[in-house]
């Protein structure tokens, strides 16, 4: 069985945690992995972006120059795409919905995946007392350094309290759990509290 190592709260490493087979072992074909990617990040997107059409820019009514006689193409407005300053063909309209979504199914089996892909890669560590910090930082500073994801559960409030302000940490909980997090991440640290919620919301 695929295990992890165990930390207290000062950093010290004590034991080894086993991580269950039905979460931390599952086989998942890369390309799903790449399509919650995928879909994660374009639901982050706004799609606020938007560009002036022709009759949107401030430009005279006035015809440019007479329609003949100069050699040129015939132009009735100078706020034509093809002008310097005029509007802007086919770009954004402000109203663009970039939302995609992923199959419940195929969304729970990518984010056991990416966990699996981690616990591999031998980048998940549990972390006990959890319930004994005392909310300040320098308490938990060992786990600064890199870009990590720090998994705990919704009472944690001082070990929540202490880990926030680490540089490069993010929290969250086990509902609030994604694929994309969690590959995104160099480090996934799970409090042994949050690990037992972890088997409970996806170990069925």
């Amino acid at each position: 069985m695929i295990s992890a190592v165990t930390y207290n709260l000062q950093g010290k490493k004590i034991e080894s945690t086993p991580l269950p087979k039905n979460i931390f072992e599952v086989k998942v074909k890369p390309v799903l992995l790449a399509q919650a990617v995928r879909v994660w990040l374009s639901n982050q997107r706004r799609g606020t972006a938007k560009t002036k059409t022709r009759s949107e820019v401030a430009k005279t009514t006035a015809k440019p120059y007479k329609q003949k006689g100069t050699g040129r193409a015939r132009h009735g407005s100078s706020a034509a795409p093809i002008f310097v300053g005029g509007g802007i063909a086919h770009g954004p309209s402000g109203k663009q919905n970039y939302k995609m979504s992923l199959p419940a199914k195929m969304r729970r089996l990518a984010l056991l995946g990416s966990l699996s892909a981690k616990a591999a890669a031998k980048q998940i560590s549990v972390i006990t007392g959890a319930e004994k910090a005392s909310g300040k930082t320098k308490q938990v500073g060992w786990l600064a350094g890199k870009k990590t994801l720090v998994l705990v559960t919704k009472e944690q409030n001082k070990f929540k309290q202490a880990v926030r302000n680490l540089d490069q940490t993010t929290l969250t909980t086990a509902e609030g759990l994604s694929a994309y997090t969690i590959l995104a991440a160099k480090q996934l640290v799970i409090a042994k509290e949050a690990l037992t919620e972890l088997k409970k919301t996806y170990a069925a």
